[in-house]
């Protein structure tokens, strides 16, 4: 694994800014909305944006790499990123904010895909699993440190907001400077929304309700913790939790996912996620380290979900057809993102703040019953027949998903028939030429 850190340090350097960036900016912008007087609904809109633009960027920005190239396309959404930062500090329209989260989440979802396809540009077959590792590690690193910054101000000032500016700025620098060419690039397969339910409805379900309440905690989670009247550092370690929590719990989760029917931990995952926010919901501001502590056990179960959804639908796929089905599962799981933000702060705007867990309990619970049922609907894979759980970061889009070490296959001459029908050879799930043949 160092040997891999020293080889790529430049790109996992870049991305550690790229990500202390987003997540310092993230947390200010929660604090600034407060200080204005913005309306719940409204804060909860324009977070949604940034959701909006990863998902619009990670369409688009797949489709620009032919023509642009991946050197002038990262320079030049890092410039607009950056230069988006300070134009927070100009007005405080709150419709304007929205259009500028969009533009934002365009230009994330863009640096994102570029990081990645150089990565996977590096990785072999021996290194993809360390490189994944890696990024895992280095994404949240990032955005714990950008959290834990913006305790250093309440928002109000501009000195943070130029803080996250030089980050996303100078994470240019490294990466630019030290890429010796662009990488062979190829837009990753989608199934279609149809044929990912055909092969998992639970991992089309849960990556769709683990965006949506994703969405919620981070984008409205800095409006809570305002709203019931914590501070600035106090917001800060309240969302660094989630970061932690994901960091602590997530490979033994993982590892218990590998020895028991992997249904069964998401079952118990999505239970104890929705108990943990509905005893979250009793505390306040005058039991901060018991909400802290809520937050932190509740992010690191509710997160986990993310991987354990990708790993449940890779037990019924070969390694060729992993991809193509992971792609459309981070494709869902964004759908969800959108809708997460705005919904919890219409429902904290109607009936009070302590929707904002009660609505994340709501939804784990609404997944914890589909899970149970889905139990009894269909034969458990066998726990031999599982593969390996592999961590992916939150924030990666679909390209790092062939970082996954399952995803490594050698081509064969079979290889057009697989890019037309990416489930050709699906164990478990006929081909449609198959089942006419049948």
């Amino acid at each position: 694994m160092f040997q891999s850190l020293r080889e790529n340090w430049t790109l996992f350097f870049g991305l550690l800014l790229i990500m202390a960036g987003n997540g310092l900016q993230m947390v200010l912008l929660g604090l600034r909305a407060g200080a204005a007087d913005y309306s719940t609904i409204m804060t909860g809109i324009m977070m949604g944006g940034y959701f909006l633009g990863m998902f619009i960027g990670s369409v688009i920005v797949p489709k620009l790499l032919s023509d642009v190239g991946h050197i002038r396309l990262f320079g030049a959404v890092a410039a607009v990123a950056s230069a988006i930062v300070l134009m927070h500090t100009l007005t405080l329209n709150p419709y304007i904010w929205a259009v500028l989260r969009l533009i934002t989440g365009i230009c994330y979802a863009g640096m994102y895909i570029i990081v990645e396809s150089w990565l996977n540009e590096k990785a072999t077959n021996e290194t993809r699993g360390q490189i994944l590792s890696l990024y895992m590690i280095i994404t949240m690193a990032g955005m714990g440190g950008g959290q834990l910054l913006s305790g250093l101000d309440d928002g109000l000032s501009t000195q943070l907001f130029l803080v996250a500016s030089i980050f996303v700025s100078i994470a240019v620098v490294p990466i630019l400077v030290t890429v010796a060419k662009a990488p062979e690039f190829s837009e990753p397969e989608r199934i279609s929304l149809r044929r990912l339910y055909g092969i998992s409805p639970l991992a089309m379900l849960a990556m769709l309700l683990q965006g949506v309440t994703a969405s919620m905690i981070f984008g409205m989670g800095p409006t809570f913790g305002g709203t019931i009247g914590m501070s600035a550092i106090q917001v800060s370690y309240f969302m660094v939790a989630v970061t932690v929590g994901t960091m602590l719990l997530q490979f033994p989760v993982g590892r218990m996912s590998d020895i028991l029917d992997r249904r069964l931990v998401i079952l118990i995952v999505s239970i104890l996620s929705s108990i943990t926010a509905f005893i979250a919901m009793q505390f306040g501001i005058n039991n901060y380290w018991l909400l802290v502590l809520g937050m932190g056990i509740h992010g690191g179960l509710s997160m986990s979900i993310y991987s354990l959804a990708i790993a449940h639908a890779n037990d019924y796929l070969t390694p060729r057809q992993m991809v193509a089905t992971a792609s459309a599962l981070v494709m869902v799981n964004g759908m969800g993102a959108i809708i997460g933000s705005p919904l919890v702060a219409a429902a904290m705007d109607s009936v009070g703040n302590f929707a904002y867990f009660g609505m994340i309990g709501v939804i784990h619970f609404s997944l914890a019953s589909f899970v149970l049922w889905r139990m009894f609907a269909s034969p458990a894979t066998p726990t031999e027949a599982q593969g390996p759980f592999v961590a992916v970061p939150e924030a990666s889009t679909a390209v790092a998903l062939s970082l996954n070490p399952e995803t490594a296959w050698v081509a064969t001459d079979e290889e057009s028939e697989i890019e037309a029908d990416p489930l050709a050879d699906n164990p478990y799930f006929p081909s449609p030429a198959t089942q006419e043949q049948q």
